[in-house]
């Protein structure tokens, strides 16, 4: 028996979640470490530090900055997190401010600092987040878009259909109230919030300092105040959220705009799903969701890599397979030129 009615297309998001959430932390001060680390792990949420490359383990001393003086994480304090699961991006190498920064070098501030970072972290690093404001971004803007695979800007979250990864929508989380000079929106508040205004999309989201006493209520955050947001976004999303740190969800777009799947019916009401498309230089995770509809299959299906391309033996690992309704999503190393079965 065969079933003409097969489809697959890929999920906006991984596990066709509502929508995508990353919860960053500018500067990598060590308060990210004490106070913002335990919140994050109670929820299971991934974080992600944008840290300022020539100042690692070192007081802060950063031309203007507000925040001199906080001590930023060490070397081995960044790893700590890399082993928990956390992303690591490039703030710069002082968090410069253009044009006016005595001995400014450019190519300093965003490349160099880049594969600096790298070596001292074994990582790779590859966001980009503008320092101080607005006025940052186009003067980085063709140094970013040759050694980065994105940018997060100041404004402008959350993220929809067809955004720019070289200038990805972010939001402020604070304590006290925000700026009313940016593009943030007034629904992305904690009490604001709405599971529809938010379908879709991706909620990309910076602080600064978390702490108890916080100063600078208007772009740093308490723990109890982070807390609640978590919980707030968990609860209107059922549970469902992808929360992410940025570095997968950028992986998971550039490889959803660059693949593309077909299905075809194939004996005992299975179906064969090819995968086409390029391979987008630079992503690390393959993981991808598809939604396949019209299998005629009486469990959950048998899923296997039937063929591969050439190196495409690396990443063959289906990871999961969830029913909802009459679909299967399916979510596994999305290879271009690999072929999968879908069967009893």
């Amino acid at each position: 028996m065969t079933s003409p009615d097969i489809h697959a297309s890929i999920c906006t998001w991984l596990e066709d979640a509502p929508f995508a959430y990353s919860m960053t932390y500018d500067e990598g001060t060590v308060d990210a470490l004490a106070n913002a680390l335990p919140v994050h792990q109670q929820f299971g949420f991934p974080g992600h530090v944008d840290v300022v490359a020539g100042q690692l383990g070192r007081q802060r001393t950063a031309y203007g900055s507000s925040l001199n003086d906080y001590m930023h994480m060490s070397v081995d304090e960044l790893r700590f997190l890399i082993d928990r699961g956390w992303g690591v991006g490039n703030h710069s190498w002082s968090h410069y401010v253009y044009p006016t920064q005595p001995g400014l070098d450019m190519y300093r501030e965003v490349v160099w600092s880049k594969y600096r970072l790298e070596d001292m972290l074994e990582h790779p690093v590859r966001i980009f987040t503008i320092p101080n404001d607005t006025y940052n971004y186009e003067p980085a803007l063709p140094l970013v878009k040759k050694h980065y695979l994105a940018c997060a800007s100041i404004d402008g979250s959350p993220n929809r259909d067809g955004f720019d990864l070289y200038r990805i929508g972010n939001f402020m989380v604070a304590s006290g109230k925000i700026s009313d000079a940016y593009d943030w929106k007034d629904e992305l508040l904690t009490d604001n919030l709405q599971l529809e205004f938010l379908r879709g999309s991706w909620l990309y989201e910076t602080s600064h300092l978390v702490m108890w006493n916080v100063p600078q209520s208007h772009k740093c955050i308490t723990p109890e105040d982070l807390t609640r947001r978590f919980e707030t976004l968990t609860t209107l999303s059922g549970g469902r959220l992808w929360a992410a740190k940025p570095d997968d969800v950028i992986d998971y777009v550039l490889l959803r705009r660059n693949l593309t799947v077909n299905a075809s019916p194939a004996e005992g009401g299975g179906a064969r799903i090819e995968i086409g498309g390029e391979w987008p230089v630079g992503v690390i995770s393959s993981r991808l969701s598809l939604r396949l509809s019209g299998a005629q299959v009486s469990d959950t299906p048998r899923v296997e890599y039937f063929t591969l391309p050439r190196g495409g033996n690396l990443r063959r690992t289906v990871y999961s397979v969830i029913s909802d309704g009459a679909d299967w999503i399916i979510t596994l190393d999305a290879v271009p030129g690999a072929v999968i079965e879908v069967g009893e």
